[in-house]
């Protein structure tokens, strides 16, 4: 702390007044934070535990190109268990934990010792708009902390390693609001001259002990401290003073007149500058070219990345007439109308295969090439249940019995149970002496094979011969396809079956149909025969309670 408190003084020269093109920043950060208290160490060599996420706003103020004041507001959570560390050996016997939330509001000065903005050229003087592209910077200030740290003692039963007095007393402590000093460093990215990211990591060291609520029955002798570390990001507004011209003394009768201005020093005058506020090139007219293109920035789509002429300076790194940055297939030839990729679409959807998420189903471009067979708002390929409507919460499928527990997961689909018995009630009788029947089907097509007619009709005998009895039917194809298409199959599979029952007088409210695609073979997949066995309906009876 005490180097740091020296660097900044010996950087306080260069905090000269000198106005920034934009004075004023507004910006926010995310990141994670971390404490060393009586709970948690934080030490050289010792791994870093009781993370928690953080978010901060800050306003800041550029005084000058090297200095700035800023506002910092921070939200985060403390915590620390003496259970997460194994050495001593009396920490986990003493077995302390607490939880914290933590507001902090801060006031702090920041020094930039290269600067925020370039300088500007010639005989006109002031910062360019232009900012750096990197700024590191140093900060310290002083601020308020306001926690509320919720203590687990571990008292319940003797322990040796927790003075019950002392203990006492920490828990009698009032909780108030505490002083912090935070100080640290960081780094921020130019993005544009008035959007910046950045990295900074902060320490915090308070002025008092209960920053977890304990003091007396641990460490009293060291006070609490806290440390963030975010990613940031800011935007700057408001403007600044207009750079001033160097003297301008009128030419007298026997002297020559003075040229025209050049307030940019780029030897180009003002009258035939085009960009008369940024040094820049005469072939240019004045105006700069970041990635010497021989484009202008100011007509350059793409200005810091070299480019063509007939592409408004962005690059095409596959010759395809497509800039890269509207490529989805950069490196690869391709037309315009799959963006840039080859045109090979298998499924004749309009997205190319090279982007296509579900190549081998005629899909829609919002979804990558994915359809929404049962029109729920989950794509195929995210859908547990591609052919049949259910919620995003359950993976687009359904709860017939809306006991939380999805039907392709629920072994009693209708009837409301446990997850301990997967959905089914506590006790439910089975159907002794009627053992599953299964329907089989060809490789590609949808349609049963001519015996299956016969088993199906079975199951009409058996659901007509017993009213109490439900059926539940499941579809399994071989793994010679993909996912989702598979699991698509398999539900029109188990659909066809149940259509056919319904058509023979079998009231629909008994019958519950899913598919499983290739997930649950009933033999490996390994020889043709045995992929003959997987591609099949399995029809399950039940009763209900």
């Amino acid at each position: 702390m005490r180097n740091l408190i020296l660097c900044l003084w010996m950087a306080m020269p260069l905090c000269a007044p000198a106005q920034t093109p934009h004075p004023w920043e507004l910006g926010a950060g995310a990141g994670i934070s971390t404490h060393s208290g009586e709970t948690n160490i934080l030490a050289f060599g010792q791994p870093v535990l009781g993370l928690n996420p953080a978010l901060g706003l800050h306003f800041r103020k550029n005084i000058s190109n090297h200095f700035a004041a800023r506002v910092n507001l921070l939200f985060t959570r403390l915590s620390g268990d003496d259970h997460q560390y194994n050495s001593p050996a009396w920490r986990q016997i003493r077995g302390i934990s607490f939880s914290a939330p933590l507001f902090e509001v801060a006031a702090m000065g920041e020094v930039y010792p290269f600067g925020l903005y370039q300088q500007r050229g010639g005989n006109a003087t002031g910062l360019s708009k232009r900012r750096k592209t990197i700024a590191p910077f140093l900060a310290i200030g002083i601020g308020g902390t306001f926690a509320q740290p919720q203590v687990a003692w571990n008292d319940d039963a003797p322990n040796e390693f927790i003075d019950p007095v002392r203990a006492q007393i920490d828990k009698d402590h009032p909780q108030k609001p505490d002083f912090s000093i935070p100080m640290g460093l960081g780094i921020r990215f130019r993005t544009n001259d008035r959007i910046t990211l950045g990295l900074e990591a902060f320490a915090s060291p308070t002025l008092n002990d209960y920053l977890d609520g304990i003091s007396l029955a641990g460490n009293p002798s060291k006070n609490d401290w806290f440390c963030t570390i975010q990613a940031t990001a800011s935007f700057a507004f408001g403007n600044g003073p207009k750079p001033s011209k160097g003297p301008y003394r009128r030419p007298s009768d026997s002297e020559d007149r003075l040229p025209s201005a050049d307030l940019d020093g780029d030897d180009v005058t003002d009258e035939k500058d085009e960009c008369p506020e940024i040094p820049g090139l005469r072939t240019l007219k004045g105006c700069p070219d970041t990635d010497r293109d021989g484009i202008a920035d100011k007509n350059d789509s793409c200005p810091e990345v070299a480019g063509l002429p007939t592409l408004n300076g962005c690059p095409d790194a596959d010759g395809d007439g497509i800039t890269d940055l509207e490529d989805n297939c950069p490196e690869v030839k391709g037309v315009a109308a799959y963006r840039g990729c080859p045109a090979i679409d298998r499924d004749k959807d309009g997205v190319a295969d090279a982007e296509d998420l579900c190549p081998d189903m005629s899909g829609q471009l919002r979804w990558k090439g994915c359809p929404d067979s049962d029109m729920d708002g989950i794509p195929d390929n995210k859908d547990a249940c591609p052919g049949i409507a259910g919620p995003d919460e359950l993976k687009g499928c359904p709860d017939t019995d809306e006991d939380g527990i999805a039907d392709k997961d629920d072994e009693c689909p209708t009837i409301s149970g446990v997850a301990a018995k997967k959905g089914c009630p506590e006790a439910l009788p089975p159907a002794p002496g009627v053992p599953y029947k299964a329907v089989y089907f060809g490789s590609t097509l949808q349609d049963w094979y001519t015996t299956s007619v016969t088993t199906l009709n079975e199951v009409v005998l058996i659901l007509n011969a017993d009213p109490a009895l439900f059926a539940r039917l499941e579809g399994h194809t071989d793994n010679t396809g993909k996912e989702p298409a598979n699991d698509l199959l398999a539900e029109t599979r188990a659909k066809r079956c149940l259509d056919y029952l319904v058509s023979k007088g079998i009231d629909q409210k008994r019958l519950n149909y899913l598919g499983f695609g290739s997930h649950r073979p009933a033999v490996p997949n390994d020889t043709r025969s045995n992929r003959q066995l997987n591609r099949r309906v399995e029809i399950h009876f039940y009763r209900k309670q």
